[in-house]
């Protein structure tokens, strides 16, 4: 059994990326594993103030507030799942706020299996030129291995991933794991 944080940064509840995080959810407890979804929106978590505040007290960042819990979810996890909307050829806010708070910590970042689950209005190329975010966070890792990808394309509307074959793909995967 795996312990598996998904980090979902979609503002929307019923957005695309967070449905899509849902049913990968619904696959991996179906295998048994042990799955927590983060939902950024609902968390308080402010922006890194770039003090270096964390680097001179042992990795504990002076802001107070729901990131050091998250923090210690993302430590213990084995499996992570990185799931944004695209929005304006990037990763959302909330993600980027999630990625850039994670630096009292980067040095510890851990050994992860890494899933991305990305949504955009346009096509698959859009997405590509998105991940340099993702993928500049994701090497920062110990050790990784991303063991899959999720691409929900020409999305622009909440819930259109419920008529497409990346719906079953999400469950699929988190099953897989």
């Amino acid at each position: 059994m795996k312990n598996i944080l998904i980090i979902s940064s979609s503002p929307r509840k019923k957005g695309n990326s967070q449905i899509l995080c849902e049913q990968f959810k619904k696959g991996a407890e179906a295998k048994g594993h042990q799955v927590k979804i983060v939902r950024i929106m609902e968390q308080n978590i402010g922006f890194c103030r770039a003090c270096d505040g964390c680097m001179r007290n042992g990795g504990t960042c002076v802001l107070k507030d729901d990131m050091a819990e998250i923090l210690k979810m993302f430590q213990k996890a084995d499996v992570l799942v990185l799931a944004t909307p695209v929005y304006f050829y990037g990763i959302s806010a909330q993600m980027k706020t999630f990625i850039d708070r994670t630096y009292p910590i980067w040095q510890h970042l851990g050994k992860k299996e890494v899933y991305y689950i990305i949504s955009a209005g346009l096509g698959e190329d859009i997405i590509e030129r998105s991940l340099g975010d993702l993928n500049g966070f994701v090497e920062h890792l110990e050790e990784y291995k991303i063991a899959g990808k999720i691409y929900a394309t020409n999305v622009m509307d909440a819930g259109l991933v419920k008529n497409q074959s990346v719906f079953q793909k999400a469950y699929d995967m988190g099953y897989a794991i």
